[in-house]
């Protein structure tokens, strides 16, 4: 059977040539297959991540919404709490001022009638008003470590903090066209100067008030530490009042009994909430789930459907192949040889044969082989 075949003629080659294409065609029907089902599952997978994803933000966005509703209520209940709080610390705050006033009245009596016998003494006396100011006994009659450390302070800004100021403006006002040899004269004079006006100033002021009037205002030290004393108690009467938690006697019941009720308002609107999220979680959001499902799974499955199909084809189609190629392996190859079970040298023998060169099968392959192809 070898060599009849070998002495067929071109017909035999024509057959060969058909056999091999159509198992080309069914490899290029397969790859077409294949790479379709490749977008297939590309495209079956983008729209399961489509479907997971609305069904997310469509929950999130759902949840979102419940919780805003409840969320407005608990804070428009919170700003109603914080206007009845601040009106009732306005309340409190105003009797607490009305009870001081009232505990500490004796006290403020007192205090206006010792100014006002600190006045008559010192008209009477003929001592200028000035010298009853706190700032005149702080630099003349200081008395107490406040009034001390006072002093101390005052002392230091005469003698250093104006004379610093008079140098600065000597050096870049007063004697600012001067020439520079004599400039630091010009500014210790100017500050000398400065320091004994306000030395003579001060002794004037001693001499002119204090001296010569001493007992009016060691016996007005006298009235102002009385002053002194009486606004102590009254910060103490004060600092007790401000210490008391019992808030009963300054009538405030109102804005307690709707701050109660507030407050359970906001319990209430609290459990409202939580329940509103347990029904959510175990039925609202299965609900969103199946209507996702409902409207979208139809496309998904029809996809999987076709991808079934696909892949059916592909098994009968690569079945197809495997007995074509295991056909031609068996009729062509074990006497044409594997080389020459391809279209192409199939081509080339039958060019041979049809220009003459062979009249055989095994002249074309004699021909082809001699010509080193």
């Amino acid at each position: 059977m070898q060599e009849s075949v070998f002495n067929e003629n071109v017909d035999y080659l024509y057959q060969v040539q058909t056999d091999l294409e159509a198992v080309e065609q069914l490899e290029q029907e397969l790859a077409e297959y294949r790479n379709q089902e490749k977008n297939l599952k590309k495209a079956i997978a983008a729209e399961e991540k489509s479907i997971q994803d609305e069904i997310a933000q469509t929950i999130r966005r759902r949840k979102n919404e419940i919780e805003k509703v409840y969320d407005n209520q608990i804070d428009a209940n919170k700003n109603k709490s914080r206007s009845v709080q601040n009106k009732r610390d306005k309340a409190k705050s105003k009797r607490v001022d009305e009870r001081v006033s009232m505990e500490t009245a004796d006290l403020a009596e007192e205090n206006r009638q010792l100014q006002v016998e600190m006045r008559t003494l010192f008209k009477a006396q003929h001592v200028p008003s000035y010298c009853r100011s706190d700032l005149y006994y702080i630099l003349f009659m200081p008395k107490g470590i406040v009034e001390i450390l006072l002093l101390f302070v005052a002392i230091a800004v005469i003698y250093l903090g104006v004379p610093t100021l008079m140098y600065v403006l000597s050096v870049h006002v007063f004697f600012k066209a001067s020439k520079p040899e004599s400039l630091p004269f010009l500014c210790t004079l100017t500050v000398s100067l400065t320091l004994f006006v306000l030395g003579m100033i001060y002794v004037m002021l001693q001499n002119r008030t204090k001296l010569k009037h001493y007992d009016t205002l060691k016996e007005g030290r006298g009235i102002k530490d009385k002053v002194a004393a009486n606004k102590r108690q009254m910060k103490a009467i004060r600092n007790k009042i401000n210490k008391d938690k019992d808030d009963s006697q300054y009538g405030l019941d109102k804005y307690d009994d709707k701050l109660q009720e507030l407050e359970e308002e906001l319990d209430q609107i609290s459990l409202e909430k939580q329940d509103a999220m347990t029904v959510f979680e175990s039925e609202t959001k299965q609900v969103l789930i199946d209507e996702v499902n409902d409207r979208r799974l139809g496309r998904l499955e029809q996809m999987k459907d076709d991808l079934t199909v696909l892949e059916d084809q592909i098994g009968d189609l690569d079945i197809d192949i495997q007995n074509s190629s295991l056909a031609i392996a068996n009729n062509y190859g074990a006497i044409l040889g594997k080389d020459f079970c391809t279209p192409a040298r199939v081509a080339d023998l039958i060019s041979l044969m049809e220009d003459g060169t062979a009249d055989t099968v095994s002249e074309a392959i004699a021909a082809y082989k001699g010509a080193g192809r």
